[in-house]
């Protein structure tokens, strides 16, 4: 019986101690779980927002090149036609280059209408600017870019910003 007792002496806390460790571990590993699949929500959650201010740049990058905003926007700073041709493809391109990052959160497509509609931009101010004269102000060169404008059925940013909906939208 003393043997029994001995045992039962070196047993019992070492039970205790085992069933405590036990429900401490599984605790701690519960709310670690718990923790990361916040975290992965989280994240989720982050994802999603990084997409869509991609998308919203895109969406600001094709509207401000679109040729009446920017003429609206920039004909105060130039004093003739080659001025204000030549300081509206460096604000495409320059626009361009900051926004060329983007394209890892849009599709291939989108990304191919983004640059065909930068493309296609410059490729209207030159031709308005080459029904310039070489003296011509930068106020004639915006009267023949926007009638040049308003002779085309849809631009080629629409066209982007039109897809730029149908994909997000697709997203949601």
């Amino acid at each position: 019986m003393e043997i029994l007792g001995q045992i039962l002496i070196g047993t019992v806390p070492a039970l205790v101690v085992l069933f405590a460790a036990y429900f401490l571990f599984k605790y701690q590993l519960e709310a670690l779980f718990e923790r990361l699949n916040r975290g992965s929500a989280t994240a989720e959650k982050f994802k999603v927002h990084v997409n869509f201010q991609a998308y919203e740049r895109l969406v600001l990058y094709l509207e401000r090149i679109n040729p009446s905003n920017m003429v609206l926007r920039m004909y105060k700073n130039a004093n003739s036609a080659k001025s204000l041709e030549s300081d509206m493809v460096r604000a495409i391109r320059e626009e361009f280059e900051h926004n060329l990052s983007q394209q890892i959160y849009v599709s291939d497509e989108i990304w191919k209408l983004i640059r065909q509609a930068k493309d296609e931009t410059i490729k209207l101010i030159s031709l308005a600017s080459g029904q310039c004269s070489e003296n011509s102000s930068a106020n004639e060169l915006s009267r023949i870019l926007l009638e040049l404008a308003g002779s085309i059925d849809e631009f080629p940013h629409d066209v982007a910003i039109r897809y730029l909906k149908q994909e997000l939208r697709s997203k949601l």
